[in-house]
């Protein structure tokens, strides 16, 4: 009898599993509020006359007053620090004549706790203590009736400043859901109902806002999200990372008349040419993964987040609503890839699109689109200067009819007109066609000789055209240029263009994304030069390259403090990883090195640069022709 009762329980069991549901978890949301937005607010609600002026007390027509101008926030230790400039003046008004007391002029520092009210959401200030400074910031004694003033009229005026949270929670719920998969939404709208402020604090230079959301515990998945896609779902994603990168650039552009440092620029496009090298080669290794999207947002918004938080919050300033949507939301994509809760965001241009309304001009559409043309914009934020001479070739397609007689190695008249010593190169072009001048770089069949010494010519000139705007140090001029001749003998073997059954084109890449002697990336260059020139026109493309290596070296290598101290090989071979793979490839050639494990593109440069340091150039030809 028991034997059949337990037969029947696993046949029920067997028949309808037991469904087993994870106890929910809490995650942690850090939203981090840079001082610049509390400064905003101060500006708006406090310091709001012209000028960023602020007048707490003025009685009895100025006879007793205090006015404050040039606010600063910052932090000291858990407290919030308003710093300002402070115009103090007690009196005594005795009919229509004001006696003054006492006065003073100097700055003031009042540190502030934060005071959160989780019914309202709404975060206040109060003033713990003040501190006055006279010249040089060293700190003062006051009056005793001016101490009074201070503490009787600024205080509480500073005390009515408050900071509207909700606009985080209501932000998280309405663009949150944008970033789930269609199937997870269903789910992930329970978890939105747990949202709620769990306290504010002040950590690490900022006001962190602590938004708590109850989520399913992590499930296990027979998929794993870094698992190599097939060929199918390669052109959705490639899709999506396009949408993506769009973005990024709107988020750049958004800085644009901000006071962005000089640094701050430099970070911003290390991590811009970072994540499209890092695009390119998975692709083009077939190396990339379905995560990709969401993890380049996830580590640009941690890299990137504080300079978008301080000058957005100036941007924003009459939208604090909108900033707060704007930064809670990046900040909890990044919380919950990190938290293994089983919905993970899904990077998608239609919520991409609503966060760039959040930072773009509310009377115009953001459009996000992918384009290659050039970006004016963005290049003079970047501090890149005129583009390349574009005077020559330049199509849109990859590929066109040509004529493959009278391919010859000497040098034409007409070509002799095109050299930097003799007439004007625009009127030489003028004589020919598009084709005449493309036969000038086609490798000849027979003496090789005269087309080498055209290619260097043009690499030479290129060098120096950079070279002559005194960017770089003398000290690396040299090398620059032996790395100039190496690079493009390692991209193309010093090819701009290959013919093939009646048709010419550019030499690319295996997807055909890199073009020309230097190998420009247009994917990881789109929007700072023209993708026409770059393809048929050999010395705008060699200007580029050599624009791009003086770029590298001069601003991501020699700024680095891991050059102090690199001999010249090095530098040059690091210099060449960051033109192959970004300016990331600085810190990651090193450690190959350290570690003695070079990769397959480190030997073959080294080599390459070897033999142009040692004046054997001429062994290019066993590239060309095999000898």
């Amino acid at each position: 009898m028991r034997s059949a009762m337990r037969i029947m329980l696993l046949l029920a069991v067997a028949c309808c599993p037991l469904t087993v549901t994870a106890a929910p978890q809490t995650i942690h949301i850090p939203v981090t509020l840079d001082p610049s937005f509390v400064r905003s607010e101060f500006v708006r609600q406090a310091f709001n006359l012209p000028g960023e002026k602020a007048l707490p007390l003025n009685l009895n027509e100025g006879c007793s007053r205090i006015e404050l101008w040039d606010p600063e926030v910052g932090t000291e230790k858990s407290f919030l620090k308003l710093g300002s400039a402070i115009k103090v003046q007690a009196g005594l008004p005795l009919k229509n004549v004001c006696i003054p007391l006492a006065g003073w002029e100097g700055n003031i520092d009042l540190l502030q706790q934060l005071v959160f009210d989780q019914k309202t959401n709404r975060l206040g200030l109060q003033v713990m203590d003040f501190k006055t400074l006279g010249p040089g910031g060293k700190q003062t004694g006051l009056d005793k009736s001016l101490v009074s003033l201070i503490q009787s009229y600024l205080n509480p005026y500073l005390g009515k400043v408050s900071f509207d949270m909700s606009g985080a929670v209501k932000g998280l719920q309405s663009l949150l859901p944008l970033f789930v998969k269609d199937q997870d939404r269903q789910s992930f709208g329970s978890w939105l109902g747990t949202l709620r402020v769990g306290g504010v604090q002040m950590k690490e230079g900022a006001v962190i806002l602590d938004v708590l959301m109850d989520v399913d515990a992590p499930a296990p998945t027979g998929e794993r999200e870094g698992a190599s896609l097939p060929a199918t779902g390669i052109q959705a994603l490639v899709k999506a990372w396009e949408d993506w990168d769009a973005f990024f650039v709107n988020q750049i552009q958004a800085l644009i008349g901000q006071s962005v440092t000089e640094d701050e620029k430099g970070t911003l496009l290390e991590a811009l040419l970072d994540r499209r090298y890092e695009f390119v080669n998975s692709l083009e290794e077939g190396t990339i993964t379905q995560d990709l999207v969401a993890r380049q947002f996830t580590e640009t918004w941690q890299t990137l987040g504080s300079i978008f938080r301080k000058y957005l919050s100036t941007k924003l300033s009459g939208s604090p609503a909108d900033y707060l949507s704007f930064i809670a939301t990046a900040d909890a994509i990044v919380s919950l890839s990190k938290s293994g809760a089983n919905v993970m965001p899904d990077i998608n241009r239609n919520g991409l699109l609503q966060l760039a309304k959040l930072i773009g001009v509310k009377e115009a559409e953001p459009a996000l689109s992918y384009s290659l043309a050039v970006n004016n914009p963005l290049r003079n934020f970047f501090g890149f200067e005129d583009l390349p001479d574009d005077r020559g070739p330049a199509y849109e397609g990859l590929e066109m009819d040509f004529p493959e007689e009278d391919i010859q190695g000497g040098m034409p008249a007409i070509l002799r007109a095109l050299l930097p010593f003799h007439a004007p190169m625009a009127h030489a072009q003028a004589q020919q066609s598009g084709i005449d001048e493309m036969k000038l770089w086609v490798l000849p069949k027979g003496n090789i000789n005269p087309y080498l010494s055209r290619v260097r010519m043009v690499l030479d000139q290129a060098a120096e055209n950079v070279l002559k705007k005194k960017k770089l140090g003398a000290a690396y001029h040299d090398l620059y240029r032996s790395a100039v001749l190496a690079t493009a003998w390692q991209e193309s073997c010093w090819r701009q263009f290959v013919v093939k059954s009646g048709k010419i084109g550019p030499i690319t890449s295996y997807n055909q994304s890199s073009v020309g002697m230097m190998q420009i990336n247009e994917k990881v260059w789109r929007g700072i030069y023209k993708v026409e020139n770059l393809r048929w026109n050999i010395r705008y493309n060699a200007m580029t390259g050599c624009e791009i290596l003086e770029l590298y070296l001069r601003q991501y290598a020699l700024k680095k403090p891991e050059s102090k101290g690199l001999d010249s090989n090095t530098l040059a071979r690091s210099l060449y990883a960051m033109y192959n793979g970004g300016p990331g490839q600085f810190k990651k050639f090193l450690a190959r090195k350290a570690n003695n494990k070079f990769i397959k593109v480190d030997q073959l440069f080294r080599e390459k640069y070897s033999l142009t340091t040692s004046n054997q150039l001429d062994k290019i030809s066993i590239c060309l022709i095999g000898r």
